[in-house]
């Protein structure tokens, strides 16, 4: 994984580790929330064959969530190259072979930057995401967090490709996204779902 999107996907992981515990109840009059496995979803951000790793820190989204949480129950679907439109034969997958989904469990999904880059229409894509997350609720998931894409432009392709994408195309997609889940979600008590959106990153 290149530097320019290490460095602020690792800080964001930080971030929302923080977040999540917030949500998902840790306080001083309530159990902290450990998950008692950590399951990956999407593209190559969860996909430890696809991230380069100098064998010093974890380099997948899931595996710094599990690292953070002390987690070494870990399981990951994704795979380099995915698209929102994947996620349900990963979730299938998961249903089939690793038996099921539980409320213990907590579901990392890194998605979506193929999906920006081959220039699927952000509403479709985020109506796509979000009947996934609700699939996995329905399963017993209780803990569900959604990465935002990272600026596209900032990439080494986007870099040595200017032009071939708006610059506005990732936080259009993310904002797609946000405006999803908070239709769906938004002032639920517990939060269920985190999208942990982070506009310009």
């Amino acid at each position: 994984m290149n530097l320019i999107f290490r460095l602020p996907l690792q800080c964001l992981c930080a971030v929302v580790f923080v977040g999540l515990l917030s949500a998902c109840g840790a306080s001083s009059t309530v159990d902290p929330f450990k998950p008692t496995r950590v399951v990956g979803l999407g593209d190559g951000y969860n996909d430890a064959t696809a991230t380069v790793d100098d064998g010093t820190s974890t380099r997948t989204v899931v595996g710094q969530m599990a690292s953070h949480f002390a987690q070494s129950n870990v399981i990951s679907k994704g795979s380099a190259g995915a698209k929102v439109a994947n996620l349900s034969a990963q979730i299938d997958d998961v249903l089939a072979n690793n038996g099921g989904f539980s409320s213990g469990d907590l579901v990392v999904i890194a998605v979506g930057t193929m999906d920006v880059k081959e220039g699927t229409q952000p509403d479709t894509a985020a109506q796509a995401l979000l009947a996934q997350v609700q699939r996995l609720k329905a399963a017993g998931v209780k803990h569900t967090l959604v990465m935002p894409v990272l600026d596209l432009t900032r990439t080494p392709w986007g870099l040595a490709n200017p032009g071939l994408i708006s610059a506005t195309a990732t936080n259009n997609f993310n904002e797609a996204v946000l405006l999803a889940f908070n239709t769906a979600f938004g002032g639920q008590t517990p939060n269920t779902v985190i999208f942990a959106n982070a506009s310009g990153v």
